[in-house]
């Protein structure tokens, strides 16, 4: 699986994706010091449905070279290509240094909208915006990545796609192209990414996932820089059952009746089948195991860990059912990434339905 784009892997909520960040030194001046720096106070890259306000607002901070902030520094915000517009753009930096446009909104085309945020003859501050398409779920749609398109920092073009679902369970995605190499991702609402892949068949992706109703932002990408051409991407609602091993991603907020079969992994005898759940520095996750069938087991680990972090094979006397909680070290390792939730039975050979809850 290829290492996170930084992009993604420092996701704010979805409509505001970090990209790069532009600052520089120089000799504005404002009342009673001298600017020497010019950097961006918001994210430098947002999401936005083409013809529409951005909802986080480009600011910048203008600082001296003690890094001080500079009040009543005058900042121009220019719009520098896919042809918004925007209100305030002329304004001067606050006591705390800082200055932000009154608005932004972007051009009616899909594809990169750039906006330059000046004061004095420092190098310019660039905020850009990526204008989003509609993916309706369940749905084929044809597309293209193009040299007007958004950029990673790694030079791969990207395109973006709400897609609404409707109701918790199981979706599939997948992006297929004879162009190029395909690198696929969803993300939450919250910006919490939920899953990537890059190589399902060939240059094909595919994420199946399992999520709770709501807006989600799908990431149509190329696996390496400066790589475009055509490409579908396609949805489903999916009821088959987690089985052969397969990568299964989760978000908080789920529960999803399963079974062990005689097709799941397999080790020493006992079957189990595995989940990828991305946890943040300091969140705490709750997994349960629910059954009337089989002992229930689980173990939570690190992604490319051979030892668990926490497991449980019993709540309580009274029951087989199990449930394991862990909060994400902030100072230590492991940290923000994946991690493999294993559910299976205490009895080598046992199948049967269970319920995976994550809260």
């Amino acid at each position: 699986m290829k290492l996170l784009r930084t992009i993604v892997s420092s996701l704010a909520p979805v409509g505001l994706l970090v990209l790069q960040i532009s600052c520089g030194g120089g000799d504005a001046s404002g009342p009673g010091t001298v600017a020497t720096k010019i950097a961006a106070h918001s994210p430098t890259a947002v999401t936005a449905p083409p013809g529409t306000q951005v909802t986080q607002l480009p600011s910048v901070l203008v600082s001296d070279a003690s890094g001080n902030p500079v009040a009543g520094a005058p900042v121009t915000f220019t719009v520098t290509s896919g042809g918004g517009t925007v209100t305030g753009g002329t304004e001067t930096t606050n006591s705390s240094g800082i200055a932000t446009v009154g608005s932004w909104t972007l051009g009616t085309g899909t594809g990169a909208n750039t906006l330059a945020a000046a004061t004095g003859s420092l190098p310019e501050v660039t905020f850009t915006a990526c204008g989003t398409g509609t993916h309706t779920l369940g749905s084929t749609l044809d597309s293209q990545l193009s040299l007007t398109d958004c950029q990673f920092s790694d030079g791969s073009f990207v395109d973006f796609y709400t897609v609404d679902v409707p109701t918790s369970g199981t979706y599939i995605f997948n992006q297929t192209s004879t162009a190029f190499n395909t690198y696929l991702e969803l993300v939450a609402a919250t910006g919490t990414l939920i899953g990537v892949n890059d190589n399902f068949i060939n240059s094909d992706s595919r994420l199946k996932v399992i999520v709770p109703a709501g807006t989600y932002l799908v990431v149509a990408n190329s696996f390496d820089a400066n790589a475009f051409g055509n490409y579908s991407l396609a949805s489903a609602a999916s009821t088959a059952q987690v089985s052969n091993c397969e990568d299964v991603f989760l978000l908080p907020g789920i529960s999803t009746p399963q079974s062990l079969q005689t097709t799941d992994c397999v080790s020493n005898g006992f079957y189990y089948d595995e989940y990828v759940i991305f946890l943040k520095a300091g969140q705490t996750v709750t997994v349960s195991m629910t059954s009337g069938v089989v002992d229930s087991y689980l173990e939570l680990r690190a992604d490319g860990a051979s030892s668990f972090l926490v497991n449980n094979d019993n709540v309580d006397a009274t029951t087989k059912d199990a449930r394991v909680t862990y909060t994400v070290p902030v100072l230590s390792t492991p940290t923000s990434g994946f991690y493999i939730i294993t559910a299976a039975s205490k009895v080598a050979g046992a199948t049967g339905d269970y319920t995976l809850s994550i809260q």
